[in-house]
């Protein structure tokens, strides 16, 4: 007989046993137990049990609960139970093989199947960036020609357009260093408003200070130049 596998029968036995609705913890409990002892006996055909010891490995306190498990086992087809008629000898198991090679090609085949998917997103995430990368180029000016070209559309100097270019060039193109910029020409619009907010600003400051020297005060002396 072929050795068993000890991790392809483990697997498969799992596999199994998450497909049966009607395995329990208790059915998987007593299972593994038989499992352990066979494979401490280095896999034979059958073994001899002892019902104390396997119920002890199991957590199974109640005997009648351990003889309905094993029967039901026993029917599901996982084992074959043989008890015993004398009490100076054991009763013997044999456990059901489950790393057959039909299991292994259910595994492959079930790995390719898996892969299927993978790479279909692969194919979709490739896709998204892709769609991503344009929408980012579209989004930003081909050069700084088209910036120039654009403030002279809004009555602005091509100094401004190149310092606009400059600035966002240098940044990527993002916000505040995270968001990239879904509308160049809008962001150009808020840079003009805010350069026109600014020249306004320095204008009205320039034009308080003139005004404060040409204001008079009660102890205003007249000697001094303007």
């Amino acid at each position: 007989m072929k050795p068993v596998n000890y991790i392809l029968h483990l697997n498969g036995v799992l596999r199994k046993f998450y497909k049966d609705d009607r395995i329990s913890p208790s059915h998987r409990s007593l299972y593994l137990a038989f499992f352990e002892l066979w494979n401490q006996k280095h896999f034979p055909k059958t073994i001899m049990i002892n019902s104390k010891q396997v119920m002890a490995i199991a957590k199974i306190r109640s005997r009648t609960t351990y003889h309905k498990l094993l029967q039901e086992l026993k029917l599901w087809g996982y084992l074959q139970y043989h008890p015993s008629t004398s009490p100076k000898n054991g009763s013997l198991v044999e456990m059901f093989r489950f790393d057959t090679p039909i299991i292994q090609k259910m595994d492959r085949i079930s790995s390719e199947t898996e892969q299927l998917p993978v790479q279909k997103m692969v194919s979709f995430n490739k896709h998204i960036n892709k769609r991503i990368l344009n929408s980012f180029k579209q989004s930003c000016p081909e050069n700084e020609q088209v910036v120039i070209t654009y403030f002279k559309s809004e009555k602005r100097g091509s100094l401004e357009a190149r310092k606009f270019y400059n600035f966002y060039e240098s940044i990527g193109w993002k916000l505040n260093g995270k968001n990239p910029i879904t509308n160049w020409k809008a962001c150009a619009q808020n840079w003009m408003i805010k350069a026109d907010e600014i020249k306004n600003d320095q204008n009205s400051k320039a034009l308080s200070q003139i005004k404060d020297r040409f204001q008079s005060g009660r102890n205003k002396n007249y000697g001094e130049p303007l």
